[in-house]
């Protein structure tokens, strides 16, 4: 018999950062602002259309989905940040064998090591993502399962930081990273970076610089190891207490496109304009190795609307893309439209957490989704965010349209969706409007746009995909800890083979 030791090492450092996390929600009960909140939902699902496959193959079904979990946050002492994970359990009526059980987890944070000097910045994500953007878009993890896999991404990051001079900061950085997938759909991808950044912006007065200098090596089974080093230097202009202006010059080196490196230079220009407190406006053109590169940012905040938008071009992986860059987090996003309202941190807190379970809305919003690849690619990103909230109604509105093109050969997608091609565009918006009926109970509408495209020589493969999910909900209490909600889901989907599900959802939700 053959024993094989490595799998046990592979899986040891994202049980090390679970269990570095587990410690620091320890710590976590003894620090100040802090919160713990256990929970558990059950949810019934009757579905006409389990699979999402054509009316003609299409099998009704009822499943169970029972979810205890935990939430944990902490904004004071030594550890800060949040974690929630769910152990879910799905139970199919018609089939023993698609019955499940997964892990769910997010969780950010720092650990404060030595005393305003060392820290250890975690983040871990487990969650069920589309295998494919041109596959059957699911609106929840119990239908659609062919389309759907258990994607882990875990990060630990060290870092030094100190003072120098009488405006001068430096930051020494090590990070690994590692992102996996239950399927063939991604093989297992680790990347080790160390960075330095030293940065003064008031060295000469209204002027200043910043230098910042990265190398990282990202590795994946039976590829070569993807290399990338870059430096750049930063001078940095206060034309006014409003407007920042920065001009860049560096290099830049990779090995995307062969074996050998490569090295070009990055000049660039970028402004930062606060209008007013409520409004600021971010923007960054450079030129780099694949051509013009920028990010032009928006935030404006007034009353009880919150508008956030970008428009960006830079090379992205599916760790980053699983690490926040898709989707808008439902509590940041009040956290900053509630600002204004509620200046205290722990109170504003407070109150999106009640604001968010009152009316059942979903802990992230927007339709965009993350592409499954091991190798790199461009992003070209268009995305905005709005929230109005009000004591009865409220608005959650997002919409984005991407463009990914491969910057590494095909070998490394490795049946991801840019086995076939090297272009992927999505554009989709979703909207979620809440209403309040009475100070128990609130009703839910929203709606999900997806539209996926892909260039394809190969007559076999799926080149497009249109999907639309509409969900009406009815939210009330119980009890003060106690919760129930009744919803109805219309999920269409046209692809090489089009579907149509119709499903009610029950669910009653106990916290502790």
């Amino acid at each position: 018999m053959r024993i094989r030791h490595h799998p046990r090492r592979d899986r040891s450092l994202p049980h090390w950062c679970l269990a570095v996390l587990s410690a620091s929600i320890g710590s976590i009960a003894f620090a100040q602002q802090t919160q713990f909140v256990p929970s558990v939902v059950v949810t019934e699902t009757i579905t006409d259309n389990v699979g999402l496959k054509r009316s003609a193959d299409a099998q009704s079904d009822m499943v169970t989905l029972l979810s205890p979990s935990i939430l944990a946050s902490s904004r004071g002492g030594r550890v800060e940040g949040n974690l929630q994970a769910s152990l879910n359990g799905m139970f199919y009526a018609n089939g023993n064998e698609q019955n499940k059980g997964y892990l769910t987890l997010r969780g950010t944070g720092r650990i404060e090591a030595w005393e305003k000097r060392g820290f250890v910045d975690l983040n871990a994500s487990v969650s069920r993502e589309a295998l494919s953007a041109l596959g059957p878009q699911s609106g929840d993890t119990v239908t659609g399962a062919s389309n759907q896999g258990d994607v882990r991404s875990f990060l630990i990051s060290p870092y030094l930081t100190g003072r120098f001079g009488s405006t001068g900061k430096a930051d020494l950085r090590y990070t690994f990273n590692e992102t996996d997938a239950s399927n063939s759909s991604i093989q297992k991808m680790q990347r080790n970076a160390i960075s330095v950044n030293l940065t003064d912006p008031r060295a000469f007065g209204a002027s200043g610089w910043s230098l910042v200098f990265m190398d990282s090596i990202d590795q994946t089974t039976n590829r070569r190891d993807l290399k990338t080093q870059n430096i750049r230097a930063t001078g940095l202009l206060q034309l006014d207490p409003q407007v920042l202006v920065r001009l860049v010059v560096g290099s830049e080196a990779n090995n995307y496109r062969s074996d050998q490196v490569t090295r070009s230079t990055i000049m660039g220009i970028g402004a930062d304009w606060s209008i007013s407190p409520q409004t600021k406006v971010s923007g960054l053109w450079e030129d780099r190795f694949f051509g013009p590169g920028y990010l032009f940012s928006a935030e404006h905040r007034r009353g009880f609307l919150l508008f956030t938008g970008s428009y960006s071009k830079d090379v992205s992986t599916t760790s980053q893309s699983l690490n926040g860059t898709m989707m808008f987090s439902t509590y940041d996003f009040l956290m900053t439209a509630l600002q204004s309202q509620y200046p205290n941190e722990v109170e504003r807190a407070a109150q999106v957490r009640n604001y968010i379970t009152s009316r059942q809305l979903p802990d992230r919003f927007g339709a965009s989704q993350a592409v499954l690849s091991n190798g790199m690619f461009l992003d070209r990103r268009l995305r905005f965010g709005v929230s109005i909230t009000g004591d009865r109604n409220s608005l959650l509105l997002s919409g984005y349209r991407s463009e990914r093109n491969s910057l590494t050969d095909q070998s490394f997608s490795l049946g991801g969706d840019f086995q076939q091609t090297d272009r992927l565009t999505e554009t989709g918006g979703s909207a979620i409007v809440s209403h309040r009926l009475t100070p128990i109970t609130s009703a839910n509408f929203g709606l999900t746009m997806l539209r996926s495209h892909r260039d394809s020589t190969s007559t076999s493969a799926i080149t497009s995909n249109r999907s639309r999910i509409f969900t009406a909900a009815l939210t009330t209490k119980f009890t003060p800890q106690a919760s129930g909600t009744l919803s109805f889901r219309n999920n269409r989907g046209e692809s090489t083979t089009s579907y149509t599900e119709n499903a009610v959802i029950g669910s009653v939700s106990l916290r502790f």
